[in-house]
């Protein structure tokens, strides 16, 4: 290339993303953002609320039936529970005598 040629090759798009905040931002996010070491969390989380919403909700043992042999970690009964005690701080879910149901922020 010669010193008389241009190389300016500067690149403009324009972008509407439109929806529920929090859908549009959960796919801006970057998953960089996260550490790799919380990733599985995150992930087997997020697949446990599905099963969650997906069911209507369940006993810890439905619950656990449900879930995807994928996971990352194993999820008896036991660990259903103690899931779902932090997911419930978070008001992703809500305990209706022995069912797990959807939380009010998982509505939003």
């Amino acid at each position: 290339m010669s010193e008389d040629e241009s190389t300016d090759e500067n690149v403009s798009v324009s972008m509407e993303i439109t929806g529920r905040y929090e859908e549009v931002v959960s796919k801006l996010k970057s998953e960089e953002s996260r550490p790799d070491a919380l990733a599985p969390l995150a992930s087997d989380l997020e697949t446990l609320l599905e099963t969650v919403q997906r069911m209507g909700g369940g006993t810890r043992s439905a619950i656990a039936d449900e879930l995807p042999g994928e996971m990352a970690a194993d999820y008896d009964a036991a660990a259903v529970v103690e899931t779902m005690q932090v997911l419930e701080r978070y008001d992703l879910v809500v305990l209706e005598g022995n069912t797990w149901k959807p939380g009010p922020r998982l509505g939003e």
